[in-house]
């Protein structure tokens, strides 16, 4: 009976290894966000902004756009992984300030040596707008006339990565191993309504329309 036991305790401890989450971060050591103004430079304000690792099992994508359009087709490539970051500030002045090893979700951890590479972004944006979790700010996203004028808001260019942990015990890896070393959030204009596009190109066509008549 002792040996059941411990064999049905090792084949849990298995499957509880087999699917575990893999270990990633997207702490800065350097500091290296900033945005395009009006307010250039640095970010600052601890909690101002909040950022998300997002990854896809699809290593064939290379366009960041993907991720950030709005469409429920393109936001669809990628998964939240859920991990997160804010901004810190003083010392941290323009850094993201997170965990150094936290389980990403739906990421297989590897094995002995670090696999299942996926695809990576991180987005960030200002939360004093947006507010603070990924699952609001996409709502915003995909809502008619998308993000609305005035905060910040912007996404790394691709990068492909592993994660640590599993069975190896292999350290996090952090995302900016892969990611570029400048991160910029670009303040979010208005976009014109269709039928103000509509009415304007009307009032082009009625002035054009009086020159010739003079």
């Amino acid at each position: 009976m002792k040996k059941i036991l411990a064999l049905t305790a090792l084949v849990a401890m298995g499957a509880i290894a087999t699917y575990a989450q893999g270990l990633v971060s997207i702490a800065q050591s350097t500091a290296i966000v900033s945005t395009n103004g009006p307010t250039i430079g640095q970010i600052t304000g601890t909690g101002a902004y909040a950022f998300e690792l997002l990854y896809s099992t699809d290593l064939t994508l290379t366009s960041a756009a993907n991720a950030i359009n709005g469409s429920p087709s393109t936001l669809a490539l990628w998964t939240d992984s859920t991990v997160t970051g804010i901004n810190g500030t003083g010392l941290n002045h323009g850094k993201i300030t997170a965990s150094a090893s936290a389980a990403a979700t739906g990421w297989t951890a590897p094995g002995l040596t670090y696999d299942n590479q996926r695809s990576v972004i991180v987005v960030g944006w200002s939360t004093a707008q947006y507010g603070s979790t990924w699952a609001g700010l996409v709502s915003q996203l995909t809502q008619a006339g998308g993000l609305a004028a005035g905060g910040y808001f912007g996404v790394t260019t691709v990068g492909q990565m592993a994660a640590g942990g599993g069975s190896g015990s292999l350290p996090a890896v952090n995302a900016w191993s892969v990611l570029p070393t400048a991160f910029t959030l670009n303040q979010v204009t208005a976009t014109p309504e269709p039928a103000t596009i509509a009415l304007a190109g009307l009032g082009g066509l009625s002035l054009l329309a009086l020159r010739r008549k003079k």
